[in-house]
């Protein structure tokens, strides 16, 4: 290793209050696959015995070559990047990553392996009805039910889920207004507001299963949704955002779908697009997910189809 790349390191050395700040500049589930992708880089570096600090732009185009090889998407490769960016520019060294043969090379990958992502699937409503009823009358089966609906209901991620605590609930008699502390638009934890209102058909009543779900649980604080042991002991500790998506999976299977095409994320993609086969227009589905853009409602108004299938149906004049 040059000493120039000892002196830059010893140089980028931060007091332990400032690092502490920045490692709190994005969410947890950007950190983690940062720190990820990160590690993975120096492993390939380490095996060929390369500075992953040495500010090479050739090298890093071989690492993403490599990568593009090995069957990655192009969406874990710009991850990659992107924290090879950071860890760069958080040691005060030129970023490698926005070289001319780089991007090229980027360039090159995009086009020879595409860029359509591995989008999972929507749970719409039939499905979703199907997958509630299975449930069984447990404390982990009213859980799972309180999960799934207001996960459905809110349109919310399934870190937002998890994150929500009974002090984050107000109820009225038109149901339960939460704010969300954490989303990936309110990253500095301001809050964003939604409402869930009662519904007649109490079985798929989200305001009913939560508030059935918190009773029998006798949660009056903290963590709505925590783990529940094998002799029905309810735990202090919040649930994690993957156990959401293998509740997201077993109701896939209770309603007779292939569960490797759903994913936590389904619950909030089926809002939306159960909302666009009802008709709701896209601003209203927008005031419920808190979209930033209408463009990204769009794409999911591409992917329920409703559109061209109509389109097709006046053209056959019907």
């Amino acid at each position: 290793m040059s000493s120039n790349v000892v002196k830059r390191r010893e140089a980028a050395i931060l007091p332990v209050e400032v690092t502490d700040f920045m490692s709190h500049a994005k969410a947890d589930n950007t950190v983690r696959a940062y720190r990820a992708a990160w590690e993975d880089f120096t492993n390939w570096c380490d095996a060929k015995r390369i500075d992953p600090f040495c500010d090479d732009p050739s090298i890093i185009a071989m690492y993403i070559s490599f990568c593009a090889l090995g069957g990655l998407r192009v969406s874990t490769i710009d991850v990659r990047l992107a924290a090879i960016k950071k860890s760069y520019r958080y040691k005060g060294l030129n970023d490698p990553t926005s070289d001319e043969v780089v991007r090229t090379t980027m360039d090159g990958i995009r086009r020879k392996i595409g860029t359509r992502p591995n989008q999972k699937s929507a749970i719409l409503l039939d499905p979703l009805r199907r997958a509630i009823s299975s449930l069984p009358d447990s404390l982990p089966g009213k859980r799972d039910k309180a999960i799934l609906l207001a996960g459905w209901a809110l349109a919310c991620r399934r870190g937002e889920l998890v994150s929500l605590d009974i002090e984050d609930l107000t109820h009225d008699e038109n149901g339960i207004r939460a704010i969300l502390r954490r989303s990936k638009q309110d990253q500095i934890g301001a809050g964003t507001e939604k409402h869930i209102p009662y519904l007649n058909d109490k079985i798929m009543c989200p305001v009913t299963a939560i508030n059935q779900w918190l009773s029998d649980a006798r949660i009056i604080s903290g963590p709505i949704f925590r783990k529940v042991d094998r002799w029905g002991k309810v735990s202090h500790k919040r649930l994690t955002d993957q156990v959401v998506a293998v509740i997201v999976k077993r109701a896939a299977i209770s309603a007779g779908l292939d569960p490797k095409k759903f994913s936590g994320h389904s619950l909030r993609a089926g809002f939306v697009t159960q909302g666009i086969l009802n008709d709701v227009d896209a601003l209203g589905i927008q005031a419920v997910t808190a979209h930033e853009s209408l463009d990204t409602i769009t794409k999911y108004q591409r992917s329920a189809g409703k559109k061209a299938r109509d389109v097709v149906r006046k053209a056959f004049g019907e």
